[in-house]
């Protein structure tokens, strides 16, 4: 293999979460570093209800279909907006800078039905994703990190909605 491909690959593999295809905490950081305050980028987090309890029950193998079933989800809904990143073993988020068009309601509309209808042609394991969202304001948050924060917050709240709705 040429020494170009060679280091294209490597650059890739830096960059992108080798279970999902979606980009990783090393590039999801290093756009951090270059964007310290960008107005009105939206960050939505996500975070998988269940995780544990699919890897304990069903494997871990069941638990990596898990996540990348949720985060083929996920891409589908907000791939084309902005730039989807698995932060983390269940968590995610997708950050959209233009947000020209952008409908989020719409988008989370979407993500729900995703979900509804995976869930309804496979029998295990069940999706559900939890969200939060929040829009980078520089009179409110320091850095990037303080918007991502706010949205985490929010998404905590939805998780425990979503384990005490029983759904």
């Amino acid at each position: 293999m040429d020494e170009g491909r060679k280091v294209k690959i490597y650059k890739e593999l830096a960059m992108k979460d080798m279970l999902t295809g979606l980009y990783n905490r090393n590039s999801y950081d290093e756009w951090v570093k270059e964007k310290q305050q960008a107005d009105g980028t939206l960050i939505v987090t996500f975070d998988l209800n269940n995780l544990k309890h699919c890897n304990d029950t069903m494997g871990h193998a069941m638990g990596d279909s898990y996540i990348k079933n949720a985060a083929e989800i996920i891409s589908r809904v907000f791939g084309s907006h902005g730039r989807c990143y698995r932060i983390g073993g269940d968590e995610f988020c997708v950050v959209i800078q233009n947000r020209g068009g952008f409908d989020l309601e719409e988008r989370l509309k979407e993500l729900e039905l995703e979900q509804q209808e995976f869930n309804q042609s496979h029998t295990i394991p069940k999706i559900q994703i939890a969200y939060g969202f929040a829009g980078f304001d520089a009179e409110k948050d320091m850095d990037f990190e303080a918007a991502r924060s706010r949205a985490g917050v929010k998404m905590y709240e939805k998780k425990r909605a979503l384990k005490g709705g029983g759904r």
